[in-house]
């Protein structure tokens, strides 16, 4: 009797006993396909973010011996009134256009998820800004706001609504607006179609259910649209955010910082510390710092947002 029990355990079939023809072939590919994924971001995240943080506790540059600075690198750049100036600027001018880009993106896919002829045409159109490199945008907006060629001065003067040519790229207020306006211009088109992106999943029978219930254009925006685009104003308001904070191409083309610190930002720190200073080691810990920040910052935003913001609601 007990010889028959342990021949019938012996033929049990067990989940982990079960295994498919061609099961290591498949294990060792899927190994294989994901070190190859973890190769690729160890050398283009993990390395230079390493060599980074490394670096900065030294003094690099091409006209001193390399040596270990430690953490005086940080120390200087915190006492430096340079990087005061460059983190309040990089604050108001995130403060001043991630609005701005979300809103308006979110205005122009209203418009667009609207059906219209020559609607594929103004998609196109629209997301030309964008499509644009950064420097190359600084510099059609240089022909824009130029003091003395501008297009918008002699605009105005023709016009006969300036008598003397504005200071816009000389004067720190206006210096910093012209960035402003430059950057939104830059940055709504990706924001406008993310959002008509996911306003386009969004089910037409909750639109019509809508419509039953008597609610109009913005009641069911309210209703319908806003709840299942959170997700992506979330995404979009995240990665502007982080936009602003590394801006640098445009504002060197357009500006170059100026005038004086007026639209100096903390990646023009980093530039100007790294080329103008040859002081590596410390655009390195600038770096770094503002790395640092952005995880902080993205972090407590994460934290600060309700989950149905996150995920969707009802998901």
């Amino acid at each position: 009797m007990r010889g028959a029990l342990k021949m019938a355990r012996g033929f049990e079939l067990r989940p982990d006993r079960l295994r498919p023809a061609g099961w290591r072939t498949d294990t060792a590919m899927a190994y294989a396909l994901a070190g190859g994924a973890l190769a690729v971001v160890a050398l283009f995240t993990i390395y230079p973010v390493g060599y980074a943080l490394v670096g900065s506790l030294y003094t690099l540059s091409p006209i001193l011996p390399r040596s270990f600075a430690g953490l005086s690198n940080y120390g200087l750049i915190f006492g430096s009134p340079y990087f005061g100036f460059a983190l309040r600027t990089t604050a108001v001018l995130a403060l001043a256009t991630v609005p701005a880009v979300v809103l308006l993106g979110l205005l122009v896919a209203v418009l667009l998820s609207r059906p219209f002829r020559g609607a594929t045409l103004v998609k196109v159109v629209i997301l030309l800004p964008w499509t644009i490199p950064a420097a190359t945008g600084g510099v059609m907006w240089k022909g824009v706001f130029a003091d003395a060629w501008g297009a918008l001065n002699a605009t105005l003067y023709e016009l006969g609504l300036v008598h003397n040519y504005i200071a816009w790229l000389t004067t720190p207020r206006l210096a910093f607006l012209a960035t402003t306006i430059a950057q939104v211009w830059a940055q709504f088109p990706l924001a406008a179609v993310l959002l008509l992106a996911a306003m386009q999943a969004i089910p037409g029978e909750l639109y019509e259910a809508a419509a039953l219930d008597g609610a109009g254009g913005l009641r069911a925006f309210a209703a319908v649209t806003l709840p299942h685009i959170q997700p992506m104003l979330v995404v979009v308001t995240l990665f502007e955010i982080l936009v602003a904070l590394t801006a640098f191409d445009l504002i060197f083309a357009l500006t170059g910082g100026g005038p004086g610190t007026a639209t100096t930002v903390l990646s023009y720190f980093i530039w100007a510390e790294s080329f103008k200073m040859l002081s590596f080691g410390k655009g390195l810990a600038l770096a770094a710092i503002i790395a640092g920040l952005s995880l902080v910052l993205i972090a407590a935003l994460m934290r600060l947002m309700p989950r149905e913001a996150l995920v969707g609601e009802g998901r």
